[in-house]
């Protein structure tokens, strides 16, 4: 397990509190990803789950805007094109994004946009496709990783629920790294086993856990939440 996220009220890291028991929590697990994959590629990150309402939006979101406040420059990407959440949960006003540059009616420079934190930029997911696996194939999106590493130093991807949709299996080309989010209480443990078996028979790469709502007196003994 990569870290526990304790149960928070809040949706995301805010600019203007980098010392919160919400970026302590991602913050740890930033430096656990430093220290427990030292040896691997760890540049694009894409997060999943079993399911929706798991908290995988929340991770991305949060773990992006933690790596931004540590003086890195952060991509996030929704590529979640079925159910988007990114540009919601960040504030930030619908228009062309991941969808528009796939189809080739926007280039990628008009579909980042800046968020509140420095450093960190969101491509939202754009329109809701009717195709969102056969986009998710599209040449294009290569282009679209190879061009934004070179500009920023960690692209995380909040991706769709692998149980669910094709689409996490086709983005695993471009992922350094996956991060399972499984919620405390929600995530049966037959999607653990899933995803297991997954990784044992060669379908999945390297995945790490992460465990989200927490309830405090846990978490309190993993050093994650302070009162």
């Amino acid at each position: 397990v990569l870290g526990l996220i304790p149960s928070s009220k809040r949706k995301r890291v805010l600019p203007n509190e980098p010392k919160s028991m919400l970026a302590e929590a991602f913050r740890t697990v930033r430096i656990n990803l430093q220290y427990l994959n030292a040896n691997v590629p760890r540049q694009v990150l894409g997060f999943t789950s079993s399911s929706s309402g798991e908290g995988k939006t929340f991770c991305a979101v949060n773990l992006a805007g933690v790596m931004a406040l540590s003086g890195k420059r952060v991509l996030l990407i929704d590529a979640d094109m079925r159910r988007p959440n990114v540009l919601k949960t960040m504030d930030l006003s619908d228009g062309p994004g991941l969808s528009t540059f796939l189809i080739g009616e926007t280039d990628l420079g008009s579909i980042i946009q800046k968020s509140d934190i420095v450093g960190l930029d969101v491509i939202g997911a754009g329109p809701i496709p009717p195709n969102p696996s056969e986009l998710a194939e599209d040449p294009r999106m290569a282009e679209l990783f190879t061009t934004m590493r070179q500009r920023y130093d960690h692209i995380i991807v909040d991706a769709s629920p692998i149980g669910l949709v094709s689409e996490f299996v086709v983005l695993l080309g471009y992922l350094d790294l996956s991060l399972y989010v499984v919620r405390e209480r929600h995530t049966p443990r037959r999607a653990l086993r899933s995803i297991n078996e997954m990784v044992a028979n060669g379908k999945v790469g390297r995945v790490d856990l992460l465990l989200n709502d927490v309830k405090a007196e846990r978490a309190q003994g993993y050093g994650y939440y302070t009162k």
